[in-house]
């Protein structure tokens, strides 16, 4: 199982197994920010823009590809910050944002 990011923002899960891989967008709120975010730290429509989207590492994790997909997503769906947008935001604004993927995986509750 793997996670797509925009910088430090996960947008998607993918996993795989026998049977095949299974892709899992995020909630449309994840985009969402990943586009308010770029705006206000100078990436949209840009080649920085275009170059921050990575996967995160591989992780093993139990059940079918399906089973990992669905409750990955499901996990940052519900408990990723409803405002990691303008935490993200006030990060920026003084200095101590990681743009790393999967740096604010932490905040997920």
């Amino acid at each position: 199982m793997r996670v797509m990011y925009w910088k430090e923002v996960p947008v998607q899960v993918q996993a795989e197994d026998d049977d095949g891989q299974v892709s899992k967008p995020l909630h449309e709120r994840f985009q969402q920010g990943v586009d308010a975010i770029s705006m206000f730290d100078g990436s949209s429509g840009s080649d920085d823009y275009l170059m921050a989207w990575e996967w995160g590492r591989d992780v093993e994790v139990a059940g079918t590809a399906e089973e990992a997909a669905t409750g990955v997503a499901e996990r940052y769906n519900k408990g990723f910050p409803q405002d990691f947008a303008a935490r993200i935001r006030n990060l920026y604004l003084s200095g101590q944002r990681d743009p790393r993927p999967g740096a604010a995986d932490h905040w997920i509750e």
